[in-house]
C-alpha cells in the first residue's frame, strides 16, 4: 500500500497522516450531514443532548469514537 501508485500500490506516505486525514473526513461529514445514518447512530449514543463540537467521550466509548 505504501509503494508508488507506478509500482502498483496506492502512494501513501504515511498512514498515521492518512488515518488522521481520514477521522477528519468523518467529523466533517458529522458537521455538514447530520442527517445520514451514521450521524443519527453517533448521535444517539455519543452527544445526544449537543453537537459534534461540544461532545464528550463519554463512558465505555468504542475505538473509533475514542480515535475521531
Amino acid at each position: 500500500m505504501s509503494k508508488h501508485k507506478s509500482a502498483g500500490g496506492l502512494g501513501f506516505r504515511d498512514f498515521r497522516d492518512f488515518n488522521l486525514a481520514m477521522l477528519g473526513k468523518q467529523g466533517w461529514r458529522f458537521l455538514t450531514n447530520p442527517d445520514s445514518l451514521v450521524s443519527k447512530v453517533y448521535k444517539a449514543r455519543y452527544f445526544p443532548g449537543g453537537n459534534f463540537l461540544d461532545a464528550i467521550l463519554g463512558n465505555n466509548p468504542i475505538f473509533i469514537w475514542r480515535s475521531i
